[in-house]
């Protein structure tokens, strides 16, 4: 069951509700009647912002945050058939703590550890730094507040933090905010210990301009999954005639590597969408181009073997040559002298309401080390997997229809390996 934000009367953002849907493989998704609804004369009125399911005392229970414009609470509702909610009145968690505003309280994520069930809100102290907040409960419904659980060490790292995921994984603690006002996502990788968090490693799980309100659930075989908000790149006038914005990024799974850092990867599921392999031309060129295909949605499977420091990538959605149209192309590409991981969007789109800016992560790839990246193109969306570390998401928008070429290219001495397949429909959950 996946349950995600949607405003079921207008392709923008406002009166928000639990969008729903269901998957029996994390591939094929069924969309189900809305979840939840803002209640006339409740603490949601306004809204029923992020939250998070667990199964309490064997119940359903959806904890999840009610808006006001004067203040935001957490709110929680049961279910027998993960389809039908009830909502209580009565466990509504009010008041925050001192220091943190009536409007920077939200997005509730419950778990259960030892004998207890936990509750971690994201917050902001004096609208100055994010913060995570720590609650304690014995049953699920009565918390108490013990203390916060991290805070941003400064500016840079946010001056709200929405959306806290906190859990265990391999031996470790995983903390994961998504940052406000820059829409970026963070992770800190630690230890649990006496109802504190104990940090040790930290990064970024996406980027501005990428992908927002990171998500995790277990899996019944083990894995922890993970979802994200693709965030729209068009012009409000632009989405307003299509009537939806926003998607979902595919399932991904976490890992922490031998290094202490969280890394991601799509499920393995996902290959079950690969149709017909994509016909791949090659160049024999020295440098520049190799490789040379095609395709709007594509799953794409690409490993570079660097024998110096030049960059390196792929070039997707781009114009043909001798089409005498004006040039469109979006170049992915690793500059390992800068350690950097790029997706390059300025000539992603001729049309100026779309925006162009360039998006780029850390990455290390030690010498002697391939590069493998795993590239899930599906029309407007773009996500891009490296070395099992880091990914790239975003949304691009190419004004011409005849903007599917495709290539690989180095700019210096590398083998390049690729296979391409045809991919089938797979994000779910348009808001």
């Amino acid at each position: 069951h996946l349950y995600y934000q949607h405003n079921p009367a207008a392709p923008r953002w406002g009166d928000i509700h639990w969008g729903h849907a269901t998957s029996r493989d994390l591939v094929h998704w069924q969309d189900e009647p809305v979840a939840l609804a803002p209640t006339p004369g409740s603490p949601d009125q306004d809204g029923c912002f992020s939250g998070c399911t667990a199964v309490v005392a064997g119940v359903p229970t959806l904890y999840y945050t009610g808006y006001t414009p004067e203040r935001q609470v957490q709110c929680a509702a049961t279910s027998t058939d993960w389809q039908h909610w009830h909502k209580h009145p009565e466990r509504t968690l009010t008041t925050p703590p001192p220091g943190v505003g009536a409007t920077d309280f939200r997005d509730p994520y419950v778990f259960r550890h030892g004998s207890a069930w936990y509750m971690v809100v994201g917050g902001s102290i004096r609208s100055e730094r994010g913060l995570v907040l720590l609650y304690r409960s014995d049953d699920g419904i009565a918390w108490r507040y013990l203390h916060p659980l991290h805070t941003a060490a400064d500016l840079t790292q946010g001056v709200l933090w929405e959306c806290p995921n906190f859990f265990p994984l391999q031996g470790k603690w995983v903390l994961t905010v998504s940052v406000w006002p820059n829409l970026a996502a963070r992770w800190f990788v630690g230890r649990f210990e006496g109802e504190r968090f104990l940090p040790e490693t930290e990064g970024l799980l996406d980027v501005d301009g990428g992908a927002f309100a990171h998500l995790a659930a277990p899996a019944p075989d083990g894995r922890m999954l993970q979802w994200a908000w693709l965030c729209e790149q068009r012009a409000q006038e632009r989405i307003d005639p299509h009537g939806w914005a926003g998607a979902l990024t595919v399932p991904r799974e976490l890992l922490i590597d031998v290094q202490g850092r969280l890394g991601q990867r799509p499920v393995a599921e996902l290959a079950a969408l690969r149709g017909a392999p994509v016909p791949v031309t090659v160049t024999g060129a020295m440098r520049g181009e190799r490789l040379r295909f095609a395709g709007r949605c594509l799953d794409i499977e690409a490993t570079f073997t660097l024998r110096d420091r030049l960059q390196v990538g792929l070039t997707l959605l781009a114009t043909p040559d001798g089409s005498g149209a004006v040039r469109e192309a979006t170049r992915v590409f690793f500059w390992p002298d800068a350690r950097r991981l790029v997706i390059e969007r300025a000539d992603s789109s001729t049309d100026p309401a779309m925006r162009r800016q360039d998006l780029w992560a850390h990455l290390e790839v030690p010498d002697g080390t391939p590069l493998h990246l795993r590239v899930l193109l599906d029309r407007s969306v773009l996500e891009v997997y490296a070395n099992d570390q880091v990914c790239l998401s975003t949304r691009i928008y190419p004004a011409s229809a005849a903007s599917v070429a495709a290539s690989a290219w180095v700019d210096g001495d590398a083998d390049v390996a690729l296979r391409a397949w045809t991919m089938g429909d797979c994000h779910a959950g348009t808001a």
